[in-house]
């Protein structure tokens, strides 16, 4: 990453700190005293530390490309002036095929001269103009997938999660009910560790230690419910664990890659690492071609969506509903939601026309 240093700001300016290729440097030591000085080397923490790692990450990427091109133009990045910004965000329009990329963009320009104490050129009525006609002219389509239906999870079970299954096959069924019943994102079920599961006589509790809304890291319980049906989570999660082998005190991840061994035809849970995003999606994908579905109307969200669509189906009560899928906002929780025909048809039937 470029630099982001107080240095390019007006001669008027007095640099607080510096941010170099990714790492911060303090101011030296006599512009403090010992401890002041001790303080200071802990700002480039807590600064990049309001923003999630990923988001982090994110914007120091979308920041190089931009002190790339500034560069390339013959233009100071930081500060950036607004006509340049500008004038950048019109240039990505030819390429960019999608809202997200000029919004990061936007953002990350936006975040660099905060973290450096400029004035932010993001902030100009000529920059949010021309970022607003930016997203216009791109456009913008939506493509949803398709939620799981509590049908599709019953064959899941069938297919995957009989008797004789192996750790394998028990897997894939173990995730599906978990996503579907506690409506989890795929960080969130990744990220389960054994240790963070309680089982109770009649449900299960799990405690989410980092959640996209929880930006404060304060921890979610989910709890779910035991139904005594062939596609129980709780029954599905037990089984799998046992088979596992993976002891109660454990912090290891539940879900991790597997490997198989000849000697006995079995499959053991890797050591360490958790199952990454593209593995659980082939996985889902698979699942649903060999049921002879459309795999592409389908991804990992399906399972969620699946999830909150049935609850909303069964007249669940709004406030505990968005609990439980941990959403901030309804407008949140109504993106996952999917209306059957006959609920959208029930708006004519009752005008009274």
């Amino acid at each position: 990453m470029s630099d982001i240093d107080t240095d390019h700001a007006s001669t008027n300016a007095q640099p607080r700190a510096i941010f170099h290729t990714g790492r911060w440097e303090a101011l030296p030591k006599n512009s403090f005293n010992s401890h002041l000085s001790q303080l200071s080397t802990k700002l480039p923490q807590f600064c990049l530390s309001s923003r999630s790692e990923n988001t982090t990450k994110n914007y120091k990427y979308a920041f190089e490309a931009w002190t790339k091109w500034c560069v390339f133009n013959g233009i100071c990045y930081l500060p950036g002036s607004d006509t340049h910004v500008s004038l950048y965000l019109i240039d990505l329009t030819e390429t960019a095929k999608s809202h997200s990329k000029i919004n990061e963009m936007f953002y990350a320009i936006s975040w660099a001269h905060r973290l450096a104490g400029l004035p932010d050129p993001c902030k100009s009525d000529l920059v949010l103009s021309v970022k607003e006609g930016a997203l216009r002219l791109i456009g913008h389509t939506v493509n949803k997938k398709e939620p799981i239906t509590p049908e599709i999870l019953k064959h899941i079970v069938l297919l995957y999660g009989n008797e004789k299954s192996s750790l394998k096959d028990l897997r894939i069924a173990c995730m599906c009910l978990l996503c579907f019943s506690g409506f989890l994102r795929f960080s969130e079920l990744s990220n389960l560790k054994r240790n963070n599961i309680t089982f109770y006589d009649s449900y299960v509790k799990l405690f989410l230690e980092k959640s996209k809304t929880d930006v404060y890291r304060e921890g979610n319980d989910v709890l779910i419910s035991k139904t005594y049906n062939i596609t129980c989570p709780v029954n599905m999660l037990h089984r799998y664990l046992s088979l596992a082998n993976i002891s109660s005190d454990s912090t290891e991840y539940i879900f991790r890659g597997l490997s198989y061994c000849k000697s006995n035809n079995s499959y053991v849970l890797r050591k360490s690492g958790k199952i990454s995003y593209s593995s659980a999606r082939d996985i889902l994908l698979s699942a649903l071609h060999k049921l002879g579905l459309d795999k592409t109307k389908f991804g990992l969200h399906s399972l969620r969506s699946g999830g909150a669509t049935a609850a909303a189906a069964s007249k669940i009560e709004d406030r505990i509903f968005k609990k439980h899928g941990r959403w901030k906002s309804d407008r949140a929780k109504d993106g996952y939601v999917k209306e059957n025909l006959e609920e959208r048809l029930s708006v004519t039937k009752n005008l009274g026309v």
